[in-house]
């Protein structure tokens, strides 16, 4: 039987748990923009991979369509139970704030929600909200089980083929009617560029050539969408003119008019899917201004779209490489991204398997730190226990 103490001891321990500083500290970022032609209206971003960066690129973008453009811009990202950012597999608190979004930016891998938090994602596209969708949005669902499982990305149901991503977006992780890897993760870079077709496009508007870090996707455009982006696989992984002759050029990004909901009501809705989004991909100003130029024309604002709209960098920006199981920054919480001067990771956030010498971690770092030697050089600069050697020739093993 529990005594007046007991129930003392409780309350207090609550209070510690929930006191305010730790909810202010894992809250959702906002970014709140003031003048432009995004006042009064709201952009929610949901950043949830396990791979990508996604919890780097998305409050990139928030930051230049708040600064620049005066939106106010959420960020929601996978929270742990200590309130740091996670990256990928862990709940998204803060998805009421899509009630009143006027768009969603999303940016997610293979999540699995409480049914609470997907009941919230489910009513923003049920009232047919515009979307703009990165790379692993496809497949955006994974093992998500009772009342939304149809979300999965490998739903075989007629009633939402695909799941989520198929529905909205157009494709879902499937070679024969979807999308798989094309050009080599951490080895082959990719150069993308407007589809001659759609080089006159809103969304196309002062984009000319990127490259990006993150290997090509073999795309299936949807028959009712208008491709935006092709990608030509290059041979080495920085940007250069070795164009890979064996891949052919494939299709990176579309836009739609469209698409179906999870009760399988059509929605006319503006939606833009594109397979890049790395976070290293978004230091080139294209990549960027193509994101920009996505969220304006998805959410009705094209009017504003020139071709020197401003795209640059607001505050620090300090990618790293993207990899399952690794380099993601730890110990961040969404407020240590709070305000414009604030670096997109902080410098202070050590990187997720610098020193760990266990067989899996050094494969998974050998393989991107073999086409990244500046990093390699930044690793040993920052963490005297780093050994450069400990790599070399790992990558090879780790294809087995």
């Amino acid at each position: 039987m529990k005594t007046i103490r007991d129930f003392l001891c409780l309350a207090v321990s609550a209070a510690v748990l929930f006191s305010p500083a730790m909810a202010e500290d894992s809250a959702p970022l906002v970014y709140e923009g003031t003048d432009g032609p995004g006042k009064g209206k709201h952009i929610v971003f949901i950043a949830n991979d396990h791979e990508y960066r996604s919890e780097e690129t998305c409050p990139l973008i928030a930051k230049i369509m708040a600064k620049y453009y005066g939106f106010r811009c959420t960020v929601l990202f996978g929270i742990d139970e200590d309130g740091h950012i996670r990256a990928g597999g862990a709940p998204v608190p803060g998805m009421e704030a899509l009630k009143d979004a006027d768009l969603l930016f999303f940016y997610t891998r293979f999540m699995k929600l409480p049914d609470e938090q997907a009941d919230l994602l489910v009513d923003y596209f049920e009232r047919g909200g515009p979307a703009v969708g990165l790379r692993t949005s496809t497949h955006c669902f994974n093992g998500q089980k009772g009342k939304w499982e149809k979300l999965n990305f490998n739903y075989n149901g007629e009633d939402y083929l695909g799941g989520l991503g198929e529905q909205v977006f157009g494709n879902t992780w499937n070679k024969e009617r979807g999308q798989s890897h094309y050009g080599g993760n951490h080895q082959m870079g990719g150069r993308i560029t407007p589809v001659a077709a759609a080089k006159d496009h809103p969304v196309n508007s002062g984009v000319t050539q990127m490259h990006t870090y993150s290997g090509a996707y073999s795309s299936q455009p949807p028959a009712d969408a208008t491709p935006l982006l092709e990608v030509q696989v290059l041979n080495t992984f920085e940007a250069s003119d070795e164009i890979n002759t064996e891949k052919p050029i494939v299709s990176a990004g579309w836009s739609r008019d469209h698409y179906v909901a999870p009760s399988g009501e059509k929605k006319e809705a503006r939606v833009v899917y594109t397979s890049y989004g790395a976070s290293e991909d978004v230091l080139d100003e294209d990549a960027r201004r193509f994101l920009v130029n996505a969220c304006l024309w998805a959410g009705g604002w094209e009017d504003v779209i020139t071709p020197d709209l401003d795209v640059s960098i607001v505050g620090g920006f300090d990618p790293v490489p993207y990899t399952t199981g690794a380099f993601a920054r730890q110990g961040v919480k969404p407020s240590d991204l709070a305000g414009w001067d604030s670096q997109v990771m902080p410098a202070e956030a050590r990187v997720w398997g610098v020193g760990d010498a266990s067989k899996g971690m050094v494969s998974k770092l050998a393989r991107a730190l073999k086409s990244r030697p500046e990093l390699v050089k930044k690793f040993e600069a920052t963490y005297p226990e780093f050994d450069a050697s400990l790599y070399e020739g790992q990558e090879k093993r780790s294809k087995k």
